[in-house]
């Protein structure tokens, strides 16, 4: 008994020492394991001489596969514990051979990478030689595997069979529920497809049930065509009883003529097929490509309304419900390119109407006629003698205007633009509108070519000399004295109205024609070439054009100013302010555009007569396409207006009685005046001290100033102290007074 229990206590205190020793075993392995961890990933430098002779040694012998270590040596410390056994020959076994195949592999990776920080270690740089250079090196690769695979197998003791059959297990699983739920989603789908068509079914029926009228009426075609009216009713004119005129007032040799208004046989006859613009079937097809390119751009509109022009055609677009019109502005160069056509402009909206209006020009453009304008009723049933033919508007209607509602007009667009063509157009208009004792023609042609055409005729005006001098005006110092006389006409009509208490030329005719007395016809001033004249004399033309244009409206006198440079030198904000009519044809630049209409658009013209015209009401500018006129036309119409007699009017400004008077005034005398002007031209220049130191007083020397500046001699720049001196007014003035003096000394 006692010996039993001896050796049981002796067996209890051996087996307690053994479980501390391998206690003890297992922390100091496991601290080693940890230390071995911080020094092959810390870096050397952090585990002292011998962390770094230790690390450096099996970098040396293993290469990077030695990172490993670490976590093979604590597995394999989390198995002992776990088991209670060591094992250290199969951790070292299954270790060394994991270790050498990844070392064979990494060797075999920097023949592929060089230049990678990969290290396979003398063991496997040594072995992938040795065994490439007996089994090849895909027979080293997989010796370097299965070595790999066998350690790994070793040291983890995987249970390949049980592990590949739960993974099979899985698999078949997975595979199961994949399929079944494969199976319904295919159910499902065929299910919504099922609701989708029968949704799709309703939805089409509804539609084709609210589409039924638009496909019976297609796009509406609102086409304008040029009338073929063989006798075209003539503008009856009313006869009224002309009454005596003063001997004073009448040009000598005065007869009197009954004028007849020329027949439109003068002018060529538009084109016989009647059509004006593309035909049907070009509009469809143009119709087509345009809803499809829209289509294309998720944008939902359709084509209502097509308006065919001779030279564009508008389309008009109604958006559907929600399509904002920003979003079909902003493709206008995508339908370009998809219509092919050289530029589009937008019209959003078109006034009036709830579309959008695109014109898009003709692959085949259509002249237009002067004539099939002037037969058009628009003209021919216009009460106004005032009455001008344009064009065709962008949609093919007629075009015309009235200068009385203008009341004055510019008109600027670069050369070759249709500018000239349209200036002719406008005069014919009137020539086949009203007669020379309705209507009277002041022409300023400083380019002396432009306006030839009409020398002679019986509209022709100017109020500086008599009526059988009357004729083009060509210099730019003619039209200023022009320009000035006519002021002087303004300012005596506007006195016989005060007499006559009306308000405007049209009453002051119907007073006329009670009390007896002669009507008064309408003055229009057209300028050809603007830009010459304010380059030559500025400050006159200018002061002249805006007292006219400010007060001539209702006096019956009309400004036509035409220019192909229109910049802010010629158009000044005077000039402009005055002008609320414009017409832009093709300019050079946006800049052009945006001083005659105040907006971009004239730039983008198609030339030869496309124009944008800006009507004193208007909101915004409207497309024309011009009407064009020939010169032989011009010559046929003017040659029947010259077989019926020149100018012929009654002289408004009587001449003046004393050959000096003139250039007296404010206490200056005529010789004084003349003197001045003497001196003037020789110096060459002009202020108060050169007039003081040769008149000898101050108050006389600034008397003679204010003179020189009223009648046009000198002239002052705004916001400049410099006199302009016009010499060729000055010479023209002294010549005019020395021949006068020689006559007068002749008559003595």
């Amino acid at each position: 008994m006692r010996h039993t229990l001896y050796k049981k206590s002796k067996s209890k205190k051996k087996e307690s020492q053994n479980t501390f020793l391998k206690s003890l075993v297992w922390v100091f392995c496991g601290a080693f394991f940890l230390w071995l961890a911080w020094i092959l990933w810390g870096g050397a430098d952090i585990g002292g001489p011998a962390g770094k002779a230790v690390r450096n040694g099996l970098i040396a012998f293993f290469g990077t596969s030695a990172l490993l270590m670490p976590l093979l040596l604590l597995y394999w410390l989390y198995r002992a514990i776990r088991y209670r056994t060591l094992a250290i020959f199969t951790l070292l076994f299954g270790m060394s051979l994991a270790l050498t195949g990844l070392s064979i592999l990494i060797a075999d990776l920097l023949l592929i990478f060089p230049k990678s920080s990969l290290n396979g270690g003398y063991i496997g740089a040594f072995l992938f030689s040795h065994l490439s250079g007996v089994a090849g090196k895909s027979g080293a690769i997989i010796i370097a595997l299965a070595s790999s695979f066998l350690g790994v197998h070793i040291l983890f003791a995987i249970p390949w069979k049980e592990t590949l059959i739960k993974c099979w297990t899985l698999i078949k699983e997975d595979f199961t529920v994949w399929m079944q739920a494969r199976a319904d989603l295919k159910q499902k789908i065929a299910e919504r497809k099922e609701e989708e068509k029968q949704d799709l079914s309703d939805v089409q029926e509804h539609q084709q049930k609210q589409e039924e009228p638009a496909k019976k009426a297609p796009p509406k075609i609102m086409r304008a065509t040029a009338e073929m009216v063989k006798n075209p009713p003539r503008i009856q004119q009313e006869e009224t009883p002309k009454p005596k005129k003063n001997q004073e007032e009448e040009c000598e040799n005065k007869k009197t003529t009954e004028y007849t208004l020329p027949p439109l046989d003068l002018l060529r006859a538009p084109e016989e097929n009647n059509l004006c613009g593309p035909s049907d079937a070009e509009i469809a097809k143009a119709t087509n490509l345009l809803e499809t390119t829209l289509k294309n751009f998720d944008i939902h509109a359709s084509v209502t309304g097509v308006a065919p022009g001779p030279v564009i055609t508008r389309y008009e677009i109604k958006p559907d419900a929600g399509v904002k019109i920003s979003s079909i502005v902003s493709i206008s160069n995508d339908i370009a390119l998809a219509m092919k056509a050289r530029g589009i402009r937008v019209e959003a909206p078109i006034p009036g109407k709830d579309a959008i209006g695109f014109e898009i020009p003709n692959e085949k453009p259509i002249m237009v006629t002067v004539r099939e304008i002037l037969q058009d009723p628009s003209f021919i049933n216009s009460k106004y003698k005032t009455t001008v033919v344009l064009g065709r508007y962008a949609d093919g209607a007629p075009a015309t205007s009235v200068i009385e509602k203008m009341p004055h007009l510019l008109v600027a667009g670069a050369t070759n633009s249709g500018k000239s063509i349209c200036v002719h157009t406008m005069i014919a208009s009137l020539l086949y509108r009203a007669k020379p004792d309705e209507i009277k023609l002041m022409l300023v042609d400083p380019k002396r070519v432009e306006l030839t055409f009409y020398e002679g005729i019986p509209h022709l005006y100017d109020p500086k000399v008599p009526c059988e001098d009357a004729d083009i005006i060509k210099d730019a110092n003619g039209a200023v004295k022009s320009l000035q006389a006519l002021v002087k006409v303004m300012e005596k009509r506007m006195k016989i109205f005060e007499i006559a208490k009306v308000k405007n030329i049209e009453g002051y005719n119907k007073w006329a024609l009670t009390h007896n007395e002669e009507k008064m016809f309408y003055i229009v001033v057209i300028i050809d070439e603007m830009a010459d004249l304010m380059l030559q004399t500025k400050a006159a033309i200018e002061d002249s054009v805006q007292r006219l244009t400010q007060m001539g409206r209702a006096l019956g006198i009309h400004l036509i100013l035409c220019t192909q440079r229109p910049s802010t030198n010629v158009i000044t904000g005077v000039i402009k302010a005055n002008l609320p009519s414009r017409i832009a044809l093709q300019v050079a630049s946006k800049i052009d555009s945006r001083v005659v209409l105040d907006s971009n658009g004239a730039d983008a013209l198609l030339g030869k007569g496309d124009m944008l015209y800006l009507g004193i009401s208007d909101p915004k500018p409207k497309r024309i396409q011009g009407s064009y006129i020939s010169e032989e036309e011009i010559s046929k119409l003017t040659d029947f207006w010259r077989a019926q007699g020149g100018p012929d009017y009654p002289i408004q400004i009587k001449p003046e009685q004393n050959p000096n008077q003139g250039t007296e005034g404010l206490g200056s005398s005529a010789e004084e005046i003349i003197s001045a002007l003497t001196l003037i031209l020789e110096r060459r220049r002009v202020s108060q001290d050169l007039l003081k130191a040769h008149f000898g007083s101050s108050a006389r020397a600034t008397n003679i100033l204010s003179v020189l500046e009223m009648k046009g001699f000198i002239t002052k720049p705004e916001g400049s102290n410099r006199w302009e001196i016009h010499f060729d007014l000055i010479e023209a003035q002294l010549n005019e007074l020395k021949q006068k003096q020689i006559q007068n000394k002749e008559n003595l």
